[in-house]
């Protein structure tokens, strides 16, 4: 019985090399578990993809973003001791930025080859492989207590903490 299963297995093993059409239609058959194995249990679902050319949307996700970082800076820096009353104004560089994954194609004619690149898409939206956050040009501070040079430098260094940006992108006012 194990020796019949291993004829057989030969005479398949013979037949695919033997067939070239057999050998790309298995190929491609490959391909296609793999990519979708890849689909259904390794890539994580992305939250609502936009097409890139779609800024707006785009643009009110970074003032969503920037908002959200605002709130957060105000509600740490306000437990600062001494920091008293705090507002945060956040600016940043650009809005999202979305990388899609893409396939390319290329079609061989006599004067060499020409390479087309297009975006993939599952259930007619595009697959979306990384999103980069908005680059933060600068973070604006009034507090009531920055007058005293222990709670600025405290500021400084939590915001710093925080978003990661340079002492001469930070400025710290007092407030009223």
């Amino acid at each position: 019985m194990k020796g019949e299963f291993l004829d057989k297995l030969k005479n398949l093993g013979r037949s695919i090399k033997e067939n070239r059409k057999l050998q790309i239609g298995l190929a491609i058959l490959v391909i296609g578990m793999l990519i979708l194995c890849y689909f259904l249990f390794i890539r994580t679902p992305a939250k609502s993809p936009q097409k890139e050319t779609d800024t707006s949307i785009s643009a009110s996700d970074a003032e969503a973003y920037a908002k959200g970082l605002e709130d957060k800076l105000e509600g740490i820096l306000s437990q600062v001791k001494g920091a008293g009353n705090v507002s945060v104004l956040v600016t940043l560089g650009s809005g999202f930025e979305y990388v899609y994954a893409t396939e390319e194609t290329v079609k061989e004619n006599s004067s060499g080859s020409t390479t087309t690149s297009s975006i993939i898409l599952v259930s007619g939206k595009p697959v979306l492989v990384k999103e980069i956050y908005p680059e933060i040009k600068g973070v604006l501070v009034s507090a009531s207590g920055a007058d005293n040079i222990s709670v600025r430098l405290n500021l400084v260094t939590a915001i710093q903490t925080v978003v990661d940006i340079a002492n001469e992108d930070i400025l710290i006012l007092t407030g009223a």
